[in-house]
């Protein structure tokens, strides 16, 4: 899967790992925006590296509660 990740040379996408979750739902991201604490990390502002976003809508790809199964077309 991919991510949007900080590094000490900027910003990129890179294809990371599947996380393994257990009491968590997974959620393949459909589309993205990026907040102004997004920049401010994206700039260095926050001395933060690693994968970033969070304001995205998403499907439900993988859930512990069955409540929140994924749909069927």
């Amino acid at each position: 899967m991919k991510a949007l990740r900080v590094e000490k040379k900027g910003v990129a996408v890179r294809e990371v790992e599947k996380p393994q979750l257990e009491d968590e739902a997974l959620v393949r991201v459909i589309v993205s925006g990026i907040c102004n604490t997004d920049l401010e990390i994206a700039r260095g502002y926050a001395g933060f590296l690693g994968t970033i976003g969070h304001e995205f809508v998403g499907v439900v790809e993988q859930s512990p509660d069955a409540t929140w199964a994924p749909l069927s077309a």
